[in-house]
């Protein structure tokens, strides 16, 4: 019984190992070049090429002098027709990274800080813009 015990603790153990493994190399980065200046998780990012991937609830925004790892909301699907895009909010000249989807349908909403939204309902006057970036999507 005991040998038994042992050998199914063996066997969860081994694929508990290899479970982060198969979601890692089914992940997908999604590569663009975004023409503006922007704001993740209160870090200023130059407009440049970038690469972005998820891991869990973590997103890493990489470009070519900087990368910022984010926390992220999971659980959001749509369509898949649209293809791969990241999503910016715009207020007044500031853009910040809010959501990131791949063409595969799956998002990811990154959480915006405290202390800007706070801004940003003191400026209720500005408007909030939506502005769409398409992405190409690789698989790793």
């Amino acid at each position: 019984m005991t040998k038994r015990i042992l050998s199914i603790v063996a066997v969860a153990a081994l694929l508990a190992g290899f479970a982060p493994l198969s979601v890692t190399t089914s992940a997908a980065e999604v590569t663009c070049r975004i023409p503006f200046g922007f704001n993740v998780d209160g870090k200023a990012l130059p407009s440049g090429a970038y690469t972005i991937s998820t891991s869990n609830s973590v997103v890493f925004v990489k470009g070519l002098l900087k990368t910022v790892i984010v926390l992220s909301n999971n659980a959001m699907s749509r369509d898949r027709s649209d293809g791969a895009k990241l999503v910016f909010l715009k207020t007044g000249d500031r853009y910040d990274l809010s959501e990131i989807w791949t063409s595969d349908g799956a998002g990811r909403e990154v959480m915006l800080p405290r202390k800007h939204l706070e801004a940003r309902a003191r400026a209720a006057n500005t408007p909030i813009e939506r502005i769409v970036i398409a992405a190409n999507v690789e698989t790793r």
